[in-house]
């Protein structure tokens, strides 16, 4: 257990998207706990009294919206918070989620900013700052099909600065790749958007040179891997 005795619930029948999630709170001081579907879900509240739910919609059997709407509906389980995760008009509507008495959702793709930002209002023990290393290679990258080169500065799991003196559009959709030599030959490509531009004067950072952060929104694990094995080497 650890010291704080947090837990975080993380609900998805998914593999690949719960090891993101407990990705993302490597650096909170909580206990994460899965569940599978709904129906586990809610087994498992009632067995851990987590702290936050984190629960995608679309599950086999019972589904996010059923199961929070039980846990709503549970006398002392209903002061948890829970976020949904869905994506709009596939999963659910929006109406429908807001309708099961959730405290918060997420539209997919979501980057680990929002992930994160999110579950901070709930829960202000989440640490939202991310171990970032020193890098220097070339980032190859593109917006709205218009191809550009920068200079990647520092890394971490989930995202990645790029010195870049240019003009640069905040919030567009980003698709990058680049070398990590020391590690690996492979090419690690990724997509995502510029979570925030750091150029002009006075710049957000002095002490970083003009650019623009990525954060990471889609990325293969064999690419995650030689990213991880990068930040552990350095």
């Amino acid at each position: 257990m650890n010291q704080n005795n947090l837990k975080i619930l993380l609900v998805d029948d998914v593999d690949f998207f719960r090891d993101v999630m407990c990705d993302y709170f490597k650096r909170t001081p909580a206990t994460i706990i899965t569940a599978t579907d709904g129906e586990e879900a809610i087994s498992v509240a009632m067995r851990e009294w987590p702290d936050l739910i984190y629960m995608d919609v679309a599950m086999p059997g019972m589904s996010g919206i059923e199961a929070c709407k039980k846990i709503k509906s549970h006398p002392t389980l209903k002061k948890i918070p829970v976020v949904l995760i869905f994506t709009p008009d596939r999963d659910a509507s929006i109406k429908d989620v807001e309708a099961s008495g959730c405290d918060g959702y997420l539209t997919k793709p979501f980057g680990r900013e929002e992930f994160l930002n999110l579950g901070h209002r709930h829960l202000v023990n989440i640490e939202r700052r991310e171990r970032r290393v020193p890098c220097q290679m070339t980032v190859q990258f593109s917006i709205n099909g218009k191809e550009y080169q920068g200079r990647g500065i520092d890394i971490s799991l989930h995202g990645l600065y790029v010195e870049y003196r240019d003009e640069i559009p905040p919030n567009s959709r980003v698709k990058a790749s680049f070398l990590l030599p020391t590690v690996s030959a492979k090419t690690v490509e990724v997509s995502g958007r510029i979570a925030w531009v750091n150029q002009g004067f006075p710049r957000q950072n002095m002490t970083l040179a003009q650019g623009f952060g990525i954060e990471f929104h889609a990325i293969d694990m064999g690419a995650v891997d030689v990213v991880r094995a990068y930040l552990e080497k350095n």
